[in-house]
């Protein structure tokens, strides 16, 4: 018995007790010895482990049930700053407070002759108000878009082709805001001060200035000189800020489990459940106190922030067996097409032992099915369901966002040559869909065929031996993408003004010639380049010359109204998207997915925030089927990192007319 009770030192009272009891009824029976005594304690240490399977699975309790998301909002930062380099279209910093603030950040930046540089007589630099959004989950040094826009006691005329200066971005209150907040009131005769915060983000380089489209898809009425000639007073330098702090999300502990045991429970359960998808260099969840968790965003889901939150609060609280009753009931629930969805995403959230159950619903019928089985393991860094992903997204544009998604989630081989296979698709949703799905999986792959073009905007030429096709975004990253074979000019062209000082000819079709007008000691001189009489090799000549994004837009633009090229010209062809709701409802009685390819072609094109959609997982009594021709996707802001798809579109459908194309950055 000696033995015995040495085997339970160290056990807690509840484990001893079951010891104990053990022990009982072996002594009744007249079997006891130390082998018997040493086997029942390996096996309750052993359960202790991997946690008790309930005899019901639905009573599984999650981390969902025990916490909330926080930190979802979008935060607002702004700073003044200076946009050099302007073409004499500038003007004197006015006085005042933004100007001393400007001056500040100057002296910081070790500048020189900072009055000469904000009041020089050739009216090269201006001083502008800078501005972006650090979405959630941001993570140091990510990318964001930058807005610009003239103060309006400022004379500048335009902000084309200036350089933005280095410039930090801040929240920001003010001192009477704060009064309120607080229910007081502000000392009479004290005027309203802004108070900075944290510097979240800075922002610098090359803006694109001109007139935008609105959010209703409208081109808004331009500003005008007083001789009548357009002004170009905001601009927008896309991915030109660098966010300097993290914005982890939070999971905050429900009133009843704020406890700092359940809550460093919650985060080892996390990392546990994420460790083969997390950056090795850092864990993906903290726990800060009594009721607050920190958690980032793996590797895996960084173009799907929303998808690594809907699997992070299924993961249980405690381990469930690997042949247990509940990872029978997702294996049955996941051949469903009615619950697949929502099965996949449980079972992703048990970690990399659920593949092989995955794996089966692979060979389903039902494509709803393989979609499910091959999303999660892609998520879970396996390639098995690439080449399935690559057929839905082909047959299924209901399923296409999603789709790429998770292509994008890897640069694995399986995964990039499937989405340069799609390249060549003649679909324009697709093969653009699929270009950016390869950017954001690997910048560097050399199907992108990309080049930097003066600093300004990216030329990329992919997919050879397909159906040539143009496109360009009205919004987001400054590039130009040429699909298939060469694009040529359909000659003879007449002198074509482009931008302000180009003109491009092209006299036959065997060659075009370009020009630039420039001024040298006040007096005009003519620069020329001839090249070959296709689009890649105009634009760049015109690179050459030193022209940029303005010039190339300004091309394309006036060159496919006129039907002068040999290629449609296409806009934001951007992959629309139904949320897990909507997706989880169709998949209950619409089979073949032929009702929901055609109500996903009405979607709107403005992706919701992060929350929009709550991170519960639908049931089948919460499926949600909308009416033909209803929307449904409710229109927040756009462009939330973490979210693959993010432009808004000019119009609600792809446009093919070259006839029609709408206006954007000048």
């Amino acid at each position: 018995m000696n033995r015995a009770w040495t085997l339970a030192a160290g056990i807690s009272r509840r484990k001893f007790l079951a010891i104990s009891a053990a022990l009982g009824a072996a002594g009744v029976v007249g079997c006891w010895n130390a082998k018997t005594a040493k086997t029942v304690v390996d096996k309750i240490q052993s359960r202790s482990q991997i946690g008790e399977d309930p005899a019901d699975p639905e009573s599984v309790v999650t981390i969902g049930s025990k916490t909330s998301v926080g930190n979802t909002e979008p935060i607002v930062v702004s700073g003044v700053g200076l946009v050099y380099m302007l073409p004499g279209t500038g003007s004197s910093a006015p006085p005042g407070g933004w100007r001393s603030m400007l001056e500040d950040s100057l002296k910081k930046r070790q500048a020189n002759n900072i009055k000469q540089l904000l009041d020089t007589p050739a009216k090269t630099t201006s001083m502008v108000m800078v501005s972006t959004i650090i979405p959630p989950g941001a993570c140091k040094d990510d990318p964001v878009d930058v807005q610009i826009t003239v103060p309006d006691d400022c004379r500048t005329t335009s902000l084309k082709g200036g350089t933005l200066f280095p410039c930090e971005l801040h929240n920001s209150d003010s001192t009477n805001s704060i009064s309120a907040h607080l229910q007081t009131s502000a000392p009479a005769g004290r005027s309203d001060r802004l108070l900075l915060g944290s510097t979240w983000a800075w922002a610098s380089g090359p803006l694109v200035a001109g007139h935008f489209q609105a959010p209703n898809g409208q081109t808004a009425a331009l500003d005008v000189d007083v001789d009548g000639k357009p002004t170009f007073r905001a601009g927008f330098i896309w991915g030109g800020g660098r966010v300097t702090l993290a914005r982890p999300y939070y999971l905050i502990l429900n009133p009843n489990d704020q406890n700092p045991r359940i809550a460093a429970a919650i985060a080892e359960r996390l990392n546990s459940a994420f460790h083969t998808t997390a950056d090795p260099n850092g864990k993906v969840a903290e726990a800060k106190n009594n009721e607050l968790i920190l958690v980032n965003v793996p590797t895996a889901y960084r173009h799907n922030h929303y998808r690594f939150l809907l699997v992070a609060r299924q993961v249980p609280y405690t381990p469930v067996p690997s042949n247990g009753l509940y990872r029978q009931k997702l294996e049955e629930e996941l051949m469903d097409p009615g619950t697949a969805l929502a099965a996949a995403i449980k079972l992703e959230a048990l970690g990399g032992d659920c593949r092989r159950s995955l794996r089966v619903g692979l060979e389903s019928p039902s494509p709803w099915v393989r979609f499910a089985a091959a999303e999660a393991l892609a998520y879970l860094g396996q390639t098995d369901g690439a080449a399935e992903l690559a057929r839905l997204a082909e047959d299924h544009p209901a399923l296409r966002a999603h789709c790429l998604k998770a292509l994008a989630s890897m640069d694995d081989a399986a995964c990039t040559d499937r989405l340069v296979d799609l390249l060549a698709h003649t679909d324009p949703e697709l093969r653009y869909g699929a270009f950016i799905a390869l950017r954001l999986a690997d910048e560097r792959h050399p199907a992108l065929n990309g080049q930097l073009m003066n600093r300004s905007y990216w030329l990329h030429r992919v997919a050879p031996g397909s159906p040539p096709a143009i496109h360009l975004t009205s919004s987001g990253r400054n590039e130009v993408v040429i699909f298939g074979d060469t694009v040529k000019f359909r000659g003879p062209v007449p002198p074509l003004p482009v931008g302000s000082d180009f003109t491009v000819s092209v006299p036959d079709e065997t060659g075009a010639k370009v020009t630039r007008v420039v001024k040298v000691r006040g007096e005009a001189e003519v620069k020329e380049l001839r090249c070959p009489a296709d689009l890649a090799a105009v634009l760049v000549a015109i690179e050459r010359l030193g022209g940029g994004h303005t010039e190339a837009i300004d091309l394309i633009r006036r060159a496919a109204r006129a039907q002068l090229l040999t290629a449609p010209l296409v806009i934001d062809s951007i992959p629309r998207e139904l949320n897990i709701r909507q997706l989880a409802g169709f998949a209950t009685i619409d089979s073949t997915l032929a009702q929901a390819n055609v109500e996903v072609t009405r979607v709107g094109t403005i992706r919701p925030a992060v929350d929009a959609d709550g991170f519960e997982l639908p049931t089948a009594q919460e499926a949600q089927i909308a009416p033909a021709g209803a929307p449904l996707v409710k229109p927040p802001l756009n462009r939330d990192p973490g979210r693959l798809f993010g432009p808004k579109r000019a119009n609600d459908a792809p446009i093919l007319d070259p006839a029609v194309v709408p206006a954007g950055g000048q």
